[in-house]
């Protein structure tokens, strides 16, 4: 009989967000576990219907809607925050900071309300039971995490291991620069899971509480193996991609003010992505490349996960680029690695770890010279040069982010 694991994602399955990050995992995890998913998509992405139901045989899929919260229940959770251990530890901390007080006070009152929402979904589905044992596998580390580490009390059966990515680990990625309910959180799993030795050491110096005993493992997410290793390109122009939401925190200007500053070679620079900034980003790129007439450039717009794995089996890409400001481990990167292209990318997060003899890192905030630099030194390299940097990616994303060994090694954790 299958051990039981609860999944509880941010939307996956209603919405294709999660998809490429999940499903490596879900695919594996079903061989030796019975699986539900609690999904916390909200109405809008619900509508979206779910992934393809190939995906889905044998799971029991849950949905606790994102929590809006009425007066009434914040005012109830404001009373239940004043009066608990958690509550008042929280108060505590954040005075102690003497910083942003009132906005961290009201970031940690919502992100309490909305768990506190969310444990009424968790008693009215009946999900748990008195004594079987369960792993709660939370793949974000935020308020639905924590809903159960406090139902938790009432069910010693459960294990609870969490994943921290980005959003829920760094304090700088929140309003306030404060995440709330840290220590307590810890203080109720059993193990956490980091994207990569980068994320670790910075949960460790700027987050940890005093839990003794706390398992953190490092355990990045993985791949499948690509269709093909991308050959040698025999163009005289050169393939450039990059792929990212067009967003502020991704900096995809400095992209386009890097290959302003390239005189010699040709280039055909395509991103894949959309978000909030595109219509400016396209307008920088007419205003800054448009006269460039060594540089082309397209915006493919947003993709699907496996569209965007079909540009690269029908499509030659010489080099994949990333000016993101911050990072957790990106699958877009170890993508790029598993079919053997050179990456170049910011000193921000894990990509260190994934820049080791592969391409070029850049400083954390690059100049338009430098990423200038950077494209040509790649660009001019001859095959051998360029085919050793290939190699590379391959063998990096092999060792590290092969789905195969993380599977395993996750596998061990749970």
């Amino acid at each position: 009989m299958k051990k039981k694991l609860i999944l509880a994602t941010n939307s996956f399955p209603y919405d294709t967000g999660e998809q490429a990050f999940i499903l490596p995992e879900l695919r594996r995890l079903q061989e030796a576990y019975d699986i539900t998913v609690i999904s916390h998509a909200d109405a809008e992405q619900m509508k979206r219907g779910y992934v393809a139901e190939e995906f889905l045989k044998g799971l029991r899929i849950l949905c606790f809607p994102r929590p809006v919260l009425t007066a009434l229940d914040k005012l109830v959770a404001l009373l239940s925050y004043l009066f608990s251990a958690d509550g008042r530890q929280e108060i505590r901390e954040i005075v102690r900071t003497k910083r942003h007080v009132a906005e961290r006070f009201y970031q940690s009152l919502s992100f309490y309300a909305q768990a506190l929402a969310d444990q009424k979904e968790i008693k009215v589905s009946r999900l748990l039971s008195e004594s079987e044992p369960v792993v709660y596998y939370s793949f974000w580390n935020t308020y639905y995490c924590y809903s159960m580490i406090r139902e938790k009390k009432k069910h010693p059966n459960i294990r609870i291991i969490s994943r921290l990515h980005g959003f829920d680990l760094y304090h700088e990625r929140i309003p306030g620069g404060r995440q709330p309910l840290k220590h307590q959180m810890e203080a109720g799993s059993d193990s956490l899971i980091f994207l990569g030795a980068y994320a670790r050491a910075y949960y460790q110096e700027q987050v940890q509480g005093q839990a003794p005993g706390v398992p953190m493992y490092v355990c990045p997410l993985g791949i499948e193996a690509p269709g093909r290793r991308m050959p040698w390109g025999q163009e005289e122009e050169w393939q450039l991609l990059s792929c990212s939401a067009l967003i502020p925190l991704k900096r995809v200007e400095r992209i386009i003010d890097g290959l302003s500053g390239i005189e010699t070679g040709k280039i055909h620079w395509t991103h894949i992505g959309d978000g909030s900034e595109a219509q400016k980003i396209r307008e920088y790129a007419a205003q800054r490349l448009t006269c460039k007439e060594n540089i082309r450039y397209s915006f493919a717009g947003k993709m699907e996960h496996w569209q965007v794995l079909q540009y690269y089996e029908t499509n030659q890409v010489d080099c994949f680029i990333t000016t993101s400001s911050t990072e957790g481990v990106p699958v877009s990167v170890m993508e790029a690695m598993s079919y053997s292209i050179p990456i170049i990318g910011t000193a921000v997060g894990g990509i260190p770890e994934m820049i080791q003899g592969n391409g070029i890192l850049l400083s954390r905030d690059p100049s338009a010279q430098e990423v200038a630099d950077a494209l040509t030194t790649v660009c001019s390299m001859n095959e051998q040069e360029a085919g050793a940097l290939k190699g590379r990616s391959y063998e990096l994303w092999k060792a590290t982010y092969d789905i195969q060994t993380i599977a395993r090694k996750l596998m061990d954790i749970l």
